[in-house]
């Protein structure tokens, strides 16, 4: 196809009324089921046909009955007997420069299970069939129920004719009974507006190259305008522009052609064209918008990326599965593609249909070539179809593979041995079946089975490594004790897994020697919002790597609605946070995590000393931190900011939607992940001096001198606040120091820094983050506040104890402006105690900070906390 969007439904005037009409649609057929359709009075539509066979059993009655129909006309009766029931209309002549609609009304009695609707057949002049299209399907429609399909555009330019189906089709169950009554079928043909873009895919390097073509065919009037209007991932409007439409028959900056059709129906093919102005790579949505006749508003959108041309960095583990082969992208259309995808790999049917001969083989010789080129490694796929027999032009899912390798290698290897000896010395791996196929994993004969397929490809080719699909809901069979002779494991999961599932799961099968290709299915755009998904992709892309996955391949890609790509080719939604994410993970090395001030979740990955940091918050939060000098943020759809700067420090803008960091300091990073406390819990004492200690170790690759603040809370006494050290490069050291608590110190986790000044190659000042406990964390406080139906304020105090001794402490409650509340919990073992103080006019307490202190009694320790009032 050579266009950006093949889009089968016409988006047209949104929310029209389907009681009328639809509006200003010309009538290009109707039946009414009334004495002019059936003009030999045989109770059968004339030239209507009706299809025969074993689904299709005659004894079911399908006839014109006097049943009225909404329009007060005769309707098609079908009488349900088991069996399936259908009738085609004769061929409507039509043109691809329309769009159509067809309306219809249905009426059923007694249905449980079947399921009655409305279906258009475009054929092309040979009266073969491109393409279906079904309205929705309907089971019990109390009382008659209009259906409306479309509008549709003929997906095909061959599209000369059409049939109107009317149908009744059993569920899981028959119906044995039951009455379907069909009345009122009408087709209508309306202008059709085609957007396109100079890139037939969509996909573009360079923002300037961005141009826009809109057409609109079947149209009379020439002198309309169009609206152009361009908007981000986030919605937000990047540009908008009027053009007024001419009858041109082309462009000459633009390489579009408006095919003309000889003999076709009457109308003109009216066209504008737009250059956006984009400025940045990103994902776009283009729209364009015009007025019809009259009232009638016609709007078409695509989508389109713009990319910065990067290549993956070698040895990454990011890959596409593409099952399809070459549909809907021919070979160098995907080489292009995939080269600027972020993937190392590519699993590509290499058991070509026979029918494609020699010449074909050759294709896929250099498309491998090409690929090897890019550094992404070709991974057979060895799926074999199955022909239906129901439908020459349809295929039915390919053979599980471990039947398909059942049979004598007789049957199976004379049509894969062509392509094995042109490509075996190419190709180092081979996988047995798609990645959803885990017919192996039942089989008590699959060592045998895929042994006798290595054995094959051994002989024309160096030794073959072979992968098949796993369940990972099933033991691993490497884990079952006996030697295997596959090398991979294609992992996937139904439902897929989620990243703690995932993480889960490949860190119980760490060890095996076998390679794990971890399969990951994006969230279906049905069930799921937009930057759910994009979240949930990322996140589970991050969990492969983080844990090892040899390998992570998106299955089907050209998925609308569930792959990174929509199924004519061009970009989805996913596809630019999948680029992003494999370009700055692929080839990485995961480092680990740091603490940053606002608290924000990241993970560190390292390549060639360059390391990327991805962070996220659930709630909008700035990091406010030194990372590197050259420091870039890049989001999900490959937009590059610097961030500001607040003196030394970066200002990180954080949010739910992960994002990236680059240009992070490698030696800084090491620094802050070896930090640590001797100890990071001290106990609740106060006025006595602890002991503890920092460790550091310098990750320059010179000598490092400086000196380290300890900064904590401004009410504890640290001795010394100040540390000097002279690291040679890998040094490590640890310096004591001493904290003396005061009695207003509280309890629980408190955040901590050290300073850091340090002179190497230059100097750098930087922090590193902890949390300090106050407290061994056996035993603890947590409060809650609410006001109570008398106003009064009710603080629940909850004292747990999760240590073997048993505790006692005398608790005091200070609030501003009234008098302390005492309790005591005495002799509590391993359990929770809990108190409630009650105050009056607790109103006058709402946003108040309260001071809860609990003294032990006949011991040393004293936890204290303060919290705000909450009603």
């Amino acid at each position: 196809m050579n266009v950006l969007l093949s889009v089968l439904l016409v988006a047209v005037a949104p929310e029209v009324p389907i009681e009328a009409r639809y509006p200003e649609a010309d009538a290009v057929f109707h039946c009414d089921f009334d004495d002019s359709c059936d003009e030999n009075f045989d109770k059968w539509p004339d030239r209507w046909e009706r299809p025969q066979g074993p689904r299709y059993p005659r004894y079911v009655s399908v006839k014109i009955s006097e049943d009225s129909s909404p329009m007060d006309s005769r309707c098609l009766r079908v009488d349900l007997d088991g069996g399936a029931a259908a009738a085609y209309s004769p061929p409507v002549k039509i043109a691809p420069l329309f769009s159509y609609v067809l309306e219809g009304y249905v009426k059923t009695d007694g249905l449980e299970h079947d399921r009655a609707y409305f279906s258009i057949t475009l054929l092309n002049r040979r009266r073969q069939r491109l393409q279906t299209l079904y309205s929705e399907k309907v089971c019990q429609t109390q009382g008659w129920k209009k259906l409306r399909l479309g509008p549709i555009a003929p997906e095909s330019e061959g599209a000369r004719f059409a049939l109107v189906g009317v149908h009744v089709e059993p569920g899981s169950q028959q119906d044995l009974k039951g009455v379907v009554l069909f009345g009122d079928v009408w087709l209508g043909q309306l202008p059709r507006m085609r957007l396109k873009t100079s890139d037939p895919h969509g996909f573009f390097t360079d923002p300037k190259d961005v141009k826009i073509l809109c057409s609109v065919s079947g149209f009379l009037d020439e002198n309309s305008e169009v609206t152009f209007r361009i908007e981000d991932i986030d919605g937000e409007a990047v540009a908008r522009a009027q053009r007024r439409l001419s009858s041109e028959p082309a462009i000459a900056d633009v390489d579009f052609s408006l095919e003309s059709y000889s003999g076709g129906p009457t109308g003109v093919i009216v066209s504008a064209k737009w250059k956006p102005p984009i400025s940045e790579p990103g994902f776009y949505r283009v729209g364009a918008t015009m007025r019809g006749r009259k009232e009638l508003l016609l709007w078409q959108e695509l989508s389109l990326v713009v990319v910065e041309p990067q290549h993956s960095a070698a040895g990454g583990a990011f890959g596409w599965t593409l099952p399809q082969g070459d549909d809907p992208l021919s070979l160098s259309a995907l080489e292009r593609l995939v080269g600027q995808a972020g993937i190392n790999w590519v699993k590509y049917p290499l058991w070509p249909d026979e029918r494609r001969g020699n010449a074909y083989i050759d294709h896929l010789c250099a498309f491998g070539q090409r690929l090897e080129g890019r550094g992404i490694e070709l991974v057979g796929l060895l799926c074999k179809p199955q022909r239906a027999m129901r439908n020459d032009q349809e295929s039915a899912a390919p053979l599980p593979a471990a039947r398909t390798f059942a049979a004598d290698p007789k049957v199976w290897y004379p049509s894969l041995e062509p392509v094995v000896n042109r490509l075996g010395g190419q190709v180092r791996w081979w996988q047995l079946g798609d990645d959803d196929d885990t017919s192996f994993v039942d089989d008590p004969n699959s060592a045998e089975k895929v042994a006798q397929v290595k054995t094959r490809l051994d002989e024309l080719g160096p030794e073959a490594g072979l992968a098949i699909g796993w369940d990972w809901l099933h033991e691993l069979p490497q884990l079952a004790g006996s030697a295997v002779p596959w090398r991979s494991l294609v992992l996937s999961a139904d439902p897929s897994m989620t990243h703690e599932e995932l993480s889960t799961y490949l860190t119980a099968s760490e060890g095996i020697p076998l390679e794990r290709w971890v399969v990951l299915e994006p969230l279906s755009a049905d069930l799921y919002p937009m930057k759910e998904r994009v979240t949930d992709l990322v996140r589970r892309m991050m969990a492969a790597k983080i844990h090892g996955a040899e390998a992570v391949f998106c299955p089907q890609p050209f998925r609308t609605g569930h792959g990174l790509m929509n199924d004519d080719g061009t970009p989805g939604e996913l596809f630019l946070p999948w680029r992003t994410t494999a370009l700055l993970l692929g080839g990485a090395e995961y480092l680990g995590s740091v603490e940053l001030p606002g608290g924000s979740t990241n993970q560190l990955f390292c390549r060639a000393h360059d390391v990327v940091m991805v962070v996220w918050n659930d709630e909008p939060t700035e990091e406010v931190i030194y990372l590197g000098e050259d420091v870039e943020q890049i989001d999900l759809w490959g937009r590059r900011t610097t961030p500001s700067e607040q003196g030394d420090r970066q200002v990180i803008r954080v949010g739910r939607l992960p994002t990236f960091v680059t240009g992070v300091n490698e030696a800084i990073t090491r620094w802050r992940m070896g930090f640590s406390f001797a100890r990071e819990r001290i106990p609740s004492i106060f006025g006595v001096r602890q002991q503890d200690s920092l460790r550091q170790q310098n990750h320059f690759a010179q000598q490092a001198t400086g000196r380290a603040e300890l900064v904590m809370p401004e009410t504890w006494m640290v001795t010394p606040r100040q540390v000097d050290f002279d690291l040679a490069a890998g040094e490590a050291m640890e310096h004591a120091f001493e904290i003396t608590l005061p009695l207003d110190a509280l309890s629980g986790v408190q955040k901590v820094c050290v300073d850091y000044e340090v002179q190497t190659d230059r100097l750098y000042r930087f922090s590193v983050y902890r949390q300090m406990e106050v407290g061994l964390g056996d035993v603890h406080i947590e409060t809650a506040t609410a006001l109570n139906d008398q106003g009064d304020l009710e603080v629940q105090q909850r004292l747990a104890n999760d240590s073997d001794q048993r505790v006692s402490f005398r608790c005091q409650l200070y609030a501003p402006g009234r008098r302390r509340l005492m309790t005591q919990v005495v002799d509590l073992g391993r359990t929770v105690d809990v108190q409630t103080y009650r105050m009056p006019d607790g109103k006058q307490l709402l946003g108040e900070t309260l001071w809860l202190r609990a003294e032990e009694i006949d011991g040393r320790r004293t936890l204290s906390y303060r919290f705000p009032v909450k009603p």
